[in-house]
Formats: structure tokens, sequence, C-alpha cells
């Protein structure tokens, strides 16, 4: 089986290549708007990996917020984070050594930080065990655990940034 390409038809061959040039800026500009459609897509597959609420407590903002971690993070320090809120138990999916993983569960009182292995001794032991054990504690109680990631996310973006900071005088 051959595939025939239609040939343009013209009066002249400059007419002829005008009517070539105009079809293939038509194919291209199909191309292009193929390729954009996708990216936009895998763009909303992603941000809806990274941050999960199977709750339904989060609103916009609160997702937008997390994203807008989890998109700076990538950028700036090169972690990939991605963060779950269980109904149930936490179930924490399998991670690369690049992942900052962050996994609640405000009904069984439950907290997985799973932090990458050269992010923990730039953060230490007793601020990541702080934040495992401590920092949710009192606001499962009060049901402001959104509030309290949020910071979490927060304290962890301020560390890493004040490393970076004195290497980059050093």
């Amino acid at each position: 089986m051959r595939i025939e390409i239609p040939k343009p038809h013209g009066k002249s061959p400059m007419e002829r290549v005008l009517r070539t040039l105009a079809m293939l800026l038509v194919v291209l500009v199909v191309m292009w708007a193929f390729y954009k459609n996708n990216e936009n897509v895998l763009e909303r597959v992603q941000k809806t990996r990274t941050v999960w609420d199977e709750t339904g407590q989060m609103n916009r903002e609160d997702i937008d917020f997390l994203r807008g971690f989890v998109k700076s993070l990538k950028d700036t320090f090169g972690i990939n984070c991605r963060i779950q809120v269980f109904k149930g138990d936490v179930v924490v999916p399998d991670v690369d050594a690049k992942t900052l993983y962050v996994g609640l569960s405000p009904a069984r009182r439950q907290v997985v930080m799973e932090f990458p292995a050269l992010m923990r001794p730039a953060l230490g032991a007793p601020f990541m065990d702080s934040l495992r054990d401590e920092h949710f504690a009192q606001a499962f109680d009060d049901n402001d655990w959104i509030r309290e990631l949020k910071i979490a996310m927060t304290m962890i973006w301020s560390r890493l940034a004040v490393l970076e900071n004195q290497e980059a005088t050093q």
C-alpha cells in the first residue's frame, strides 16, 4: 500500500510553490496545536499526581499552594514531591531517591514523611522527626491539619533555602 501525497495544482510554478508552502504551514500549525494540547494534558495529569486529597477537605487555594510548593521545590532544588491525604490508613507508594513524600491520614492521626537521601543531612534528623512526630499532633485534634501541612512545607522550604544561601556565600 502506497500513500499518495496530493500535489498542489496551480496555473503557474509560483502558484504551486505558494500552495505547497500554505499546505506545509497548515500541517505545522496542526502539529503545534497537537503538541500544546498534549503538553497541557500531561501537565494536568502531573498536577493531580503531586497533590491528592482523598478526604476532599482541601479547597482550591490549599491545593494550589501545595502544587506551587511542589513545582518550586522541583525548579529550585531538583527535588520531586508528592503529597497525599487519605481517608483511611496511609498507603506509601514506591518513591524514587529524589522524591519527598508526605502522606497524611487525619482520621487515623497518621503522618508519613519520606525524605530523599540527599535532603536528610541538610534538614537534620531532629527537624525531620519533629515534623513527623510532633508537628501535626494538635492540628489533628483541632482539625487544622491543612494549615499545619502548609506550615510544614514552608518550614522545609525555609531550611533548604537557608542552606543554599550559606553554600552560595562560602
